[in-house]
């Protein structure tokens, strides 16, 4: 740690990829005063025309091509301690002679200086820009600025949309036993009706680890439905060979949405080099499709595991389980043994009164954790984070029952509001009422109008009064409207009116429409109010807001 404050300039391409049929192209700036990494900063200046030194608070910056030195981004103003501030650029300047693109990732660099030009600060990345496909298979990237998935193919008209997945695992058995039964109830095509945008199979495992033939035929429905495929590796990720084999399955179908290679290596303690060994193999044979995974720890070798995914998620499960002694191996469970289900856990657990009071802060604490240690690894970019609800039950396991429907709504929204860019549960199928609360939850989450706003604009967290604490608030505002998503994590019911103020000081104009909840939000001078709360009470809103 520095003594003295230090500039933390990092810089990187919006989007993770772009095509060469795109035109425009944009970087993102961020610029933070920090105590752990960057360069020394002093809050110091001077400015022609100006007698003595000034406050440094603007800081002037150039992106250029490192190879070929072309500016990229001409000398523009970034505000000091400032993240997500946007340039563009022309795509154009990377070809090579006006014609083709470079076949690798280019290097790029950034300039900064103070007004003076006596404090410098410099920053590299690299942009990748992929021939367009010649046939109807995917392109899936990641908004590096708001964090969200776009996807590119022929079920999109060859256009890039924003994607918020929201869905599940999904029981292999159950899909190819339905796939050609005409007297199932439940099928592919009532599954995405019911609103769920992907589908997750679990492999039953082996080398090959699906039947071929049923395979080919659940994409092609898939392909048919526009429901995405979450393509899950993990019996077979740590062997190249049959990664190769599987991917020449997929590559046409435009429906393959992301891989998925290890299942909580941390939890299984794989090999430190086996993810990242899985995805450079990867990746050299499709650069067009992001790889994901999941951690199952709350912090055990993270670095190491998250380098081999551009997603990672979570799963924590808090619900009905008991987080001090573990009823599976009946031993403790603390910082460095035991094995509860739910690693560094403390739901009802006396030892830990605010994880009593609130039973669902394991939750919201690993999504902002998980954001946190990228920060202090200095990622270039932050990975998305998705989050993995509880929905099932295992009789004899950790778990003593389902959640309930409203557990289950409160686990996905309180995601969201921290960060998490799409759901996918474990597992279906699963219990009648949690098909039909998921099945809500997809329908709105995954919707165009909501999408706007959390893939679309920067997620604020919002101020509560009242509420004993057990409020959790998120706003996002787009087009002069705010999205604000409210959760009541608490179980009994609240007396007494509750207050939820909008970014940026801003003022309601009316309760444009309610996605979810019960109603009974009204607009008040600071914000947002209603007296009193049902138990897991939540709310989605859109509010026109005030001209300012």
């Amino acid at each position: 740690m520095s003594k003295q404050p230090l500039l933390d300039v990092r810089f990187y391409p919006r989007m993770s990829l772009y095509l060469d049929k795109d035109e425009k192209g944009s970087f993102i700036v961020d610029a933070t005063i920090s105590y752990s990494a960057g360069q020394p900063y002093s809050n110091s200046t001077f400015e022609q025309g100006r007698n003595g030194s000034v406050p440094f608070t603007t800081m002037n910056i150039t992106i250029m091509h490192s190879g070929t030195g072309k500016t990229l981004v001409p000398w523009s103003e970034v505000s000091i301690n400032s993240t997500g501030t946007e340039f563009s650029f022309d795509l154009s300047s990377f070809t090579n002679n006006g014609t083709t693109f470079p076949d690798h990732p280019v290097p790029v660099n950034l300039i900064g200086v103070s007004p003076d030009a006596i404090q410098s600060y410099y920053s590299v990345s690299t942009i990748t820009i992929l021939p367009s496909r010649k046939d109807v298979g995917s392109v899936a990237r990641i908004d590096r600025l708001y964090g969200g998935l776009q996807v590119h193919s022929s079920l999109t008209n060859q256009q890039w949309k924003p994607i918020f997945p929201y869905s599940f695992y999904t029981n292999w058995d159950w899909i190819a036993s339905t796939i050609n039964n005409s007297s199932a109830t439940y099928n592919l095509s009532s599954f995405r009706s019911s609103g769920y945008n992907l589908i997750h199979p679990v492999p039953p495992g082996g080398s090959d680890p699906f039947n071929r033939t049923i395979f080919e035929e659940f994409l092609k429905i898939c392909d048919s439905l526009e429901l995405y495929v979450m393509y899950d590796m993990r019996h077979t990720y740590k062997n190249n060979t049959s990664i190769t084999n599987q991917l020449s399955l997929l590559q046409n179908h435009p429906s393959l949405l992301l891989y998925y290679t290890a299942d909580e290596p941390d939890g299984w303690c794989d090999p430190l080099s086996a993810t990242k060994t899985s995805y450079d193999h990867i990746r050299s044979l499709d650069p067009y499709h992001p790889v994901s995974l999941c951690l199952n720890c709350a912090n055990f070798y993270f670095d190491e595991y998250s380098r081999g995914a551009d997603i990672l998620l979570e799963d924590t499960y808090p619900i009905a389980v008991n987080t001090s002694f573990s009823t599976v191996y009946h031993t403790p469970c603390n910082t460095t043994y035991g094995d509860c289900g739910c690693d560094n856990c403390h739901a009802g657990d006396p030892a830990y009164p605010s994880y009593v009071k609130n039973r669902f802060l394991d939750i919201s604490t690993r999504v902002d954790d998980l954001q946190t240690y990228q920060e202090w690894l200095r990622f270039d970019a932050k990975k998305p984070i998705w989050g993995v609800p509880q929905s099932f039950f295992d009789r004899g396991s950790f778990w003593q029952r389902f959640p309930t429907a409203e557990e289950e709504a409160v686990m996905g929204v309180l995601r969201l509001n921290h960060g998490v860019k799409g759901i996918v549960a474990w597992i279906f199928p699963t219990e009648e009422s949690l098909k039909e609360i998921t099945s809500s939850l997809a329908t709105v989450l995954a919707s165009d109008e909501v999408v706007r706003f959390t893939l679309g604009a920067p997620r604020m967290g919002l101020q509560v009064r009242g509420g004993n604490g057990l409020v959790d608030a998120t706003g996002w505002i787009a087009d002069g409207c705010v999205l604000v998503s409210i959760v009541y994590l608490g179980y009994e019911d609240l007396d007494g009116e509750v207050e939820v103020s909008l970014p940026q000081d801003r003022k309601p104009a009316a309760v444009e429409k309610a996605f979810l909840g019960t109603g009974g939000w009204t607009s008040g001078e600071k914000g947002l109010k209603k007296d009193g709360l049902k138990s897991l009470e939540i709310s989605i809103l859109k509010i026109a807001l005030q001209e300012s």
